[in-house]
């Protein structure tokens, strides 16, 4: 496929998320702590990875078609979430350094970037962004973000990519504690819905951007995901078509300009 095709098929992606949104009929749906909310329209996808017959650092490896790398360039390290540790001394507004852990939501493993060491935003071993590609892409996909501390200012941002890596949503993750600096770890649930396959999800990336040692809040972890991998791909001959229709459009567009 030539490139200036592929552009148009993205372009393509793009526009058609945007009219669907604009009629109200939202391609991908996205479901923030509402993991019942979820379930209901994705009929309650299995759980996929637990991350509890890995070990190590996974950065570069496939599990069940998803492929896991850091952009940051940090490991990922999947470890027992109870020996997850944040050293008093390296955070200012501690209450109690024993409860900001990331701690797991299923099993005993979780995927924490740069080790058991929860240090401050100045090291790499902080630096927490997630990038999942999936071989297939999927049409549903949840996920259990671990927060440090569940004190309302998690700075996780997450932005989806369709079949042809358009960016097809993009937003920010918020969870549900009260603003209390040092509060202790918990999680938050994410999860979305594509009703297109034109719409679904062949990447996800999260940023993560607390890079500072105020409050123990700076790392976060991954645990318990869920996804469908879609049956409904387009075949080729259909997005050649689609993009085709797509720069028709755009040349009478241009004509109309001109007029």
């Amino acid at each position: 496929m030539n490139t200036s095709l592929t552009d148009a098929i993205r372009r393509f992606g793009l526009v058609l998320l945007l009219s669907s949104t604009a009629t109200g009929e939202a391609a991908v749906i996205s479901f923030q702590n509402n993991l019942a909310g979820f379930n209901a329209a994705a009929g309650s996808p299995p759980l996929s990875i637990d991350f509890e017959s890995q070990s190590g650092n996974i950065a570069g490896n496939t599990i069940a078609g998803a492929t896991f790398s850091s952009p940051p360039g940090n490991t990922l390290e999947v470890v027992a979430g109870a020996s997850t540790t944040t050293i008093a001394a390296d955070f200012s507004g501690i209450i109690n350094a024993a409860t900001n852990k990331l701690l797991p939501t299923s099993g005993v493993n979780v995927l924490s970037p740069g080790g058991t060491a929860l240090v401050p935003g100045s090291q790499l071993g902080e630096r927490d962004s997630l990038q999942i590609d999936f071989a297939t892409p999927v049409s549903a996909f949840g996920i259990d973000i671990l927060l440090q501390s569940l004190d309302f200012a998690p700075f996780v941002s997450f932005e989806l990519f369709g079949p042809a890596l358009a960016s097809v949503l993009s937003g920010d993750i918020v969870d549900q504690g009260f603003g209390n600096g040092g509060a202790p770890g918990g999680d938050v649930f994410i999860g979305f819905v594509s009703n297109d396959p034109l719409t679904n999800i062949r990447r996800i990336i999260f940023t993560e951007t607390d890079d500072n040692a105020v409050f123990p809040d700076a790392n976060i972890g991954y645990d318990t995901l869920r996804f469908v991998v879609s049956s409904d791909v387009p075949e080729p001959a259909t997005l050649l078509l689609l993009a085709s229709g797509l720069a028709a459009l755009a040349a009478r567009r241009r004509l109309n300009r001109r007029a």
